[in-house]
Parts: structure tokens; C-alpha cells; sequence
């Protein structure tokens, strides 16, 4: 009985030990620290061929969202054209890149507090065949590194490193 005992004892103390080395995260101070995104875009060399199947530029919309619902619901010429009045009070920010077949592009933001999403919208010649919307999720106080594949007719995310902040 009291070898019993003792093994649970020696067991838990172990246990203790191993746990006050672990580290929790290190607070952020301030609960409202935005996130920060790092986009990789690699754009395919037969990016969005035109009418005589040469490839051409593609424009890029990055859209801070607090939520992707009216985003995913609207139509291409709703968000290239009528932004605000169609995603209303879930689009925080918005920007735009332009990129070249071929072309390797980085993009850093820090994000608004508020962003839980970034939607991208890219502008493909041919918007009948090609998927043209994507979505990153970002939860707060993270930074995020994000591959963007810009294949010939449609777009490709990954996640390529996501991290907490640390307090300084």
C-alpha cells in the first residue's frame, strides 16, 4: 500500500516538474493588437492568357473582412466595382496589387484589429472559367504567412508559417 502511495507521489511531483518548464505564450499587450500578414504571390508564366492565348497582368484585390459571408455571396463586379456598397460593414480595409506573369511578388500588412479574414479577388479575363476568389482566415494577434499561387485561370492559397506575436 505505501509503495503505492509513494509511486503516485514520486508520479506526481514528476509531472509538476516537467510542467514548470513548459512556457506559456507570452501575453500581447494590449488586447487589440492587429494581426500581421505575409503574402507570397507567384504568378504562373501563362497567367491569364487573352484572346490570342498570350499571357497578361492580373489585378489582385485584398480585402480586410471581419467576416467572408457577403464576400463569398457577391459576384466578381460586385466586389471590383461596388466594394462598400456590397460587403457594408464587414470590409475594413481594401488594396491592390498588379502582377505580371512570371512574377514573384511579396506583400507585408499589419492588419486593422478588427480583420478576421483577408479575401482576395483576382481579375481573370476569362471569369466564367476560372476561380477567382479566395479566403485567409487570420485570427488576432498572429502574424501569418500565406502562399498565393496565381495558376493560368484560377488562384491557390497555403499557409505557410503562422506565429504569435511577442510582447517586447
Amino acid at each position: 500500500m505505501f509503495q503505492r502511495v509513494g509511486l503516485a507521489a514520486a508520479m506526481a511531483l514528476l509531472l509538476m516538474a516537467c510542467s514548470r518548464h513548459i512556457a506559456p505564450p507570452n501575453p500581447v499587450e494590449g488586447a487589440t493588437e492587429a494581426s500581421r500578414v505575409v503574402l507570397h504571390f507567384t504568378a504562373a508564366d501563362g497567367l491569364n492568357p487573352g484572346g490570342s492565348g498570350q499571357p497578361t497582368p492580373v489585378r489582385v484585390r485584398l480585402f480586410e473582412l471581419k467576416n467572408a459571408a457577403s464576400f463569398n455571396r457577391a459576384d466578381y463586379f460586385a466586389l471590383a466595382e461596388r466594394a462598400q456598397d456590397s460587403l457594408g460593414s464587414d470590409l475594413v480595409d481594401q488594396d491592390e496589387v498588379l502582377l505580371q506573369p512570371g512574377q514573384h511578388l511579396t506583400v507585408e500588412r499589419t492588419l486593422d484589429a478588427a480583420t478576421r479574414r483577408v479575401g482576395l479577388v483576382v481579375g481573370y479575363r476569362e471569369l466564367d472559367q476560372a476561380l477567382w476568389r479566395a479566403v485567409l482566415d487570420v485570427p488576432p494577434r498572429m502574424s501569418h504567412e500565406f502562399d498565393i499561387a496565381l495558376d493560368t485561370l484560377a488562384v491557390r492559397t497555403a499557409l505557410s508559417a503562422p506565429s504569435i506575436h511577442s510582447a517586447h
